[in-house]
């Protein structure tokens, strides 16, 4: 099942990202706006008024704080060719889901919006994303980034990243990057009393996260749906409590316990790595900003093997979606056709957001990129399903029990499983 599964990331590693590029998430701190009801910032950009028309409905945009300026400057010329305004809101990441769940149904959200590839089920099934038809341009996308929007034979998004965790090291403290888990624990050792911290992984502390814990559970062949090439996910398969998950977050637990791997915080995380007292932390590219503006000697390498095996995160894309609800799908569709899907545009947005580039025409562009398309490379497929709601709380949150020593791994993953399958069932 890894083997078909992967499959569907193979043209990742051959065509999209073998020279740079890879790399989610959204633990990076956002400045939040108020939601679009109330008093979020807006920018318009002016359209030459019409001789004789009235002025044009405007092309509402929902992006994050990263991109409202890229998006304002590529609307200059749109506007300039089209007489019609754009109207963009800021909206941070973490909130857009919510609010376009809520506000596009009721009119009051936009024609485009820029989305995670794992809300695609619930768009879909809440009838928000329009079905878009990149036309020629798709040849111009890593295979795996357009299989990520689709379902049903039918595409809803247009991608511009591709993400996946990778395994950052201070190199003031290591010289040689681990290429397994025991070498690395090695590493830690002979640190000793030089370092406060060797692992820092997400999730510790008070927040779990099953997004950057999810590779010890893929260690040795666990997964969260079964999975088939020709039917996609199976949501009644759920793996999270089978020998192989179990056997992966045991090995985890061993850590703590060793003491590689301690239940801090993302804070004192971050701070121990920039401080030079953490020799490793595993996270994703969007990181890459924060080391560099803080002076840190870093270095970026795959995920090292446990027991043998791959560790296998999550493989993650970021798109534009189309609203249903909006006023203006095809000029929606034909802003990101002829005005986003650039080598300008996408380099301008992979340079203020670092993730592996899903439009192949910049990948050589991305120096520094190659260690996450290899962890990608490694990678499962995020699934695209509404019921992956169900699954980030639950894991997520036994796996910080785990990790602060409050419950084992054979336990903590038969409640996840359990918890996933009675709202998968609706019980």
């Amino acid at each position: 099942m890894r083997s078909r599964y992967r499959a569907l990331i193979g043209l990742f590693a051959a065509l999209a990202l073998v020279a740079a590029a890879c790399g989610g998430d959204d633990e990076v701190a956002e400045t939040t706006t108020a939601p679009p009801t109330t008093a979020a910032a807006t920018t318009t950009t002016e359209a030459a008024p019409p001789t004789t028309a009235a002025p044009m409905t405007p092309l509402k945009v929902w992006a994050d704080d990263k991109f409202g300026a890229i998006i304002e400057q590529v609307g200059a010329p749109f506007t300039a060719e089209t007489g019609i305004p754009l109207d963009i809101t800021v909206i941070d990441f973490q909130d857009m889901r919510e609010q376009i769940t809520t506000q596009a149904p009721a009119g009051e959200g936009p024609d485009l919006f820029i989305g995670a590839h794992d809300w695609l089920g619930e768009m879909v099934a809440d009838g928000i994303a329009a079905p878009l038809d990149l036309g020629a341009k798709a040849s111009s996308f890593a295979q795996v980034s357009l299989d990520a929007y689709s379902t049903d034979g039918n595409l809803y998004a247009m991608p511009y990243a591709i993400e996946a965790i990778a395994l950052f090291y201070n190199a003031d403290l290591v010289t040689t990057p681990p290429t397994t888990v025991e070498e690395l624990t090695a590493i830690c050792d002979d640190l000793g009393a030089a370092i406060d911290n060797c692992w820092g992984i997400q999730g510790g502390g008070a927040a779990g996260d099953a997004f950057h814990n999810f590779p010890f559970v893929a260690a040795n062949g666990g997964y969260i749906f079964g999975f088939d090439p020709a039917t996609g996910f199976d949501v009644t398969d759920v793996g999270l409590d089978s020998a192989d998950a179990i056997a992966g977050v045991s090995a985890m637990a061993e850590l703590v316990a060793g003491g590689y791997i301690d239940p801090i915080d993302e804070d004192d995380m971050k701070q121990l790595f920039i401080d030079g007292k953490e020799a490793f932390l595993m996270s994703g590219p969007w990181w890459v900003n924060t080391w560099n503006d803080e002076g840190v000697n870093w270095g970026v390498t795959t995920l090292p093997t446990l027991d043998g095996d791959d560790m296998s995160p999550l493989v993650n894309v970021r798109g534009f979606y189309v609203s249903e609800f909006g006023e203006s799908k095809a000029i929606a569709e034909e802003f990101l056709l002829s005005f986003i899907a650039t080598d300008e545009t996408m380099l301008a947005l992979f340079n203020a957001d670092p993730r592996g580039p899903a439009w192949l025409p910049i990948v050589d562009q991305a120096t520094g990129f190659e260690a996450f398309a290899e962890s990608a490379a490694n990678g499962l497929f995020t699934p695209n399903v509404p019921e992956m709601g169900s699954v980030w709380g639950a894991l997520g949150d036994q796996i910080l029990a785990v990790r602060n020593g409050q419950i084992t791994a054979d336990e903590a993953m038969k409640n996840a499983a359990e918890q996933v399958r009675n709202a998968v069932a609706g019980t």
